[in-house]
């Protein structure tokens, strides 16, 4: 891999819900990771897009809900395989960078990752999650669920933004 990939995701809470999709593994070679975990919506950010296009494109291509895009949340680096591995970060790395994000329209639906034919798609389902449920699904990013259940969603439009590593 010669590129460090932009994504971006969306951090949607309502009603004591969060919104999730659950998502095949990445490395389903890997034994340490679950086949599935829950993420938050979002992906790779495509050139000449702004930040804002990209969150609301993955909204729709992977919810199909409509949204607002508010704050910076957190960043997030990862590499695959991890630091201290070798040959860290051959497989994958990627900065993704977490938004507090309000729906404001459309009917969810399970949508589809237009990089995958539809015999090999990755995204699985999705789902609002209630916050009290958390600890029942594996989430990823590892820090995703302390931290979401941390804040207080009338206060997210003023967080000031995280910094997590590979190993968070």
């Amino acid at each position: 891999m010669s590129q460090v990939r932009l994504r971006v995701s969306a951090l949607c809470i309502r009603d004591a819900q969060v919104l999730l999709i659950e998502h095949k593994s990445f490395a389903p070679e890997d034994p340490e990771l679950p086949e599935s975990y829950w993420i938050l919506p979002g992906g790779a950010v495509e050139r000449g897009e702004t930040l804002d296009e990209a969150v609301k494109r993955e909204m729709m291509e992977e919810t199909a809900l409509e949204c607002k895009v508010g704050s910076l949340l957190f960043i997030k680096e990862l590499l695959y395989p991890y630091p201290g591995f070798l040959e860290q970060g051959s497989l994958h790395h990627s900065v993704s960078l977490g938004f507090h994000c309000t729906v404001t329209g459309g009917e969810m639906i399970t949508g589809k990752d237009p990089e995958y034919p539809d015999d090999q798609q990755v995204i699985l389902r999705v789902c609002w999650i209630p916050l009290s449920e958390l600890d029942r699904y594996h989430l990823y990013p590892p820090f995703l669920a302390d931290y979401i259940l941390a804040q207080k969603p009338e206060g997210l439009q003023d967080a000031v933004p995280e910094f997590f590593n590979s190993l968070q």
